[in-house]
């Protein structure tokens, strides 16, 4: 197999990096990672980190990264709240965005001009009945849910009324849930799943393995399938994702995947679209053939 992805990753001119479990985990950096993306950008490939967790804004993103030692720059950078940033400049000409969602998302609709509100927590004022002092906006055109912090019933409610009233139902991803070791921490996933059903509708959703994310990569570089590589550690997001649009596929096991889960869907039917193309330890071995 490693000599087969060495063939591959030859070829490659687009590599595409999610980023917790992969470049780093929670605030560490992955041994080879910096080396790697400095050897890659050295030789004039289009070096993307592409991830779905939407608390953080491009900005944000390329500050974490210079604390790490990453040389990357905004061009580097693609994020949920950046797809959803673009995406919804493009279709709310008037009107506002209701938003379930922390900082990095207002950051990113802010600088795209797009009129919103939501952030921060949202309590009654009569503690004892959640629905005291609920008023809707009148010109609400879209609901935009992302990974909140401050995620209650009174968000689920107004959301849910929006909805129905007939705003568009967005969301940044569907993860099931954050890196978190020995804790399970609910992710977007749960929180879009819950305006899922009080709604009845389904949403478009900007993060991998949809389409929104890859429209804007295609916008950010010319981007030739045959000759761009997904690195990635979740299955169901990044390989689904590289897979759907005809890249090549690694993924590392240097975060939520071990070698049982890939044996699982290797001999899974329906579990086509999550199989990665090669299975590698870790960046550092993208690194070791790339400098054979």
């Amino acid at each position: 197999m490693t000599k087969v992805a060495s063939a591959v990753l030859r070829i490659c001119e687009t590599f595409l990096f999610d980023c917790d479990g992969v470049i780093w985990n929670s605030n560490v950096l992955i041994p080879s990672a910096q080396a790697l993306i400095q050897h890659l950008l050295d030789r004039k490939k289009n070096v993307f980190l592409i991830t779905n967790n939407s608390r953080r804004s491009v900005k944000e993103y390329v500050s974490k990264c210079h604390g790490l030692g990453l040389p990357v720059s905004k061009r580097n950078i693609i994020c949920t709240a950046r797809v959803a940033a673009c995406f919804l400049r493009e279709k709310i000409s008037d009107g506002e965005v209701y938003v379930v969602g922390e900082s990095g998302i207002s950051a990113e609709l802010n600088e795209s001009g797009v009129s919103h509100f939501g952030i921060g927590p949202d309590f009654p004022v009569d503690s004892s009945n959640p629905l005291h002092g609920v008023e809707l906006r009148p010109n609400v055109k879209a609901v935009l849910v992302g990974f909140d912090s401050h995620f209650n019933y009174r968000k689920l409610m107004r959301g849910t009324a929006y909805i129905n009233n007939g705003a568009c139902f967005y969301a940044t991803n569907e993860d099931a849930q954050l890196p978190g070791g020995n804790i399970v921490f609910p992710g977007t996933g749960s929180i879009v799943s819950a305006f899922r059903v009080a709604s009845g509708k389904e949403p478009v959703v900007f993060g991998k393995p949809h389409k929104p994310m890859f429209d804007l990569l295609c916008q950010c570089c010319e981007l030739d399938p045959s000759k761009t590589v997904m690195v990635g550690d979740n299955l169901y997001t990044d390989i689904a994702f590289g897979n759907k649009f005809g890249l090549h596929t690694i993924c590392v096991l240097t975060g939520v995947t071990n070698q049982a889960l890939i044996d699982k869907v290797n001999c899974s039917p329906e579990d086509e679209l999550f199989r990665p193309k090669y299975v590698l330890q870790s960046v550092t071995d993208i690194l070791n053939i790339l400098k054979e």
